[in-house]
């Protein structure tokens, strides 16, 4: 009996292709119509493959730094108004990056995604990198929800206030127990890498079917109407 095993839909190739447009794009764009445009493209691409809460989550977000980066531009407040506009301006141009980033972590399997890489002729001081951060950062954000709980048994508060009130205390209790946690994840992952070849000068094989589709072409082609859609609004607009 022959079994196929299919690949994630859409390729992993085709959202590294839109983080490399939208990274060209996002600091390049002049006018705020068309990167408010570009913010709601990758939304409702957000809204079809995570679902309605990541949508107006992001929505939400997006705005809070509008709101902030343009009442420090109105309202002129001695020091704030020179020190942070140029910081919340970085992360509006950055913050549909952060939307794509988070879209192919989730979406793409991690070994879909080294394959892609091989196969792209990326090299492994490149991918392998890549790799140790994609399964990284997710392990460490859950070890930091760890440190708190456990500091909540142990009757500390870690709160947002009592940080700002005991910040030397507050860094100790957190960051001690993180640092021990991470040396252990780093072991994991260094077993992890061995095990999986990840050494091994050889191209690397899938056991699913990576290969484009009549899907990755839709995606291609909607992505490329998006981007002539975006550049006409800064052009024109």
């Amino acid at each position: 009996m022959n079994i196929s095993f299919k690949g994630a839909k859409p390729d992993a190739r085709v959202y590294i292709l839109q983080i490399i447009i939208v990274s060209c794009m996002s600091f390049s764009l002049h006018n705020w119509i068309a990167v408010l445009a570009l913010f709601a493209i990758i939304d409702l691409l957000v809204l079809a493959q995570m679902g309605v809460w990541r949508f107006f989550n992001h929505i939400v977000f997006y705005a809070v730094l509008l709101c902030l980066l343009y009442g420090l531009t109105m309202i002129s407040v001695p020091v704030l108004s020179k020190i942070f506009p140029p910081f919340f301006m970085f992360l509006v141009r950055l913050y549909p990056i952060y939307m794509l980033g988070s879209l192919l972590i989730i979406k793409a399997p991690m070994n879909e995604l080294l394959f892609i890489l091989d196969r792209l002729r990326i090299p492994k001081t490149v991918s392998i990198p890549l790799a140790v951060i994609y399964r990284y950062i997710p392990t460490i954000l859950k070890e930091v929800t760890y440190v708190h709980e456990s500091l909540k048994i142990r009757g500390l508060n870690s709160s947002l206030g009592s940080i700002l009130r005991h910040p030397v205390k507050s860094a100790e209790n957190i960051l001690v127990p993180l640092l021990f946690r991470s040396e252990r994840i780093s072991e994991e992952l260094s077993a992890a890498s061995l095990c999986k070849g990840l050494s091994t000068r050889r191209q690397r094989s899938c056991c699913m079917k990576v290969k484009f589709s009549a899907v990755d072409i839709f995606y291609v082609i909607g992505t490329v109407l998006a981007t002539g859609i975006v550049i006409y609004l800064n052009i024109r607009l």
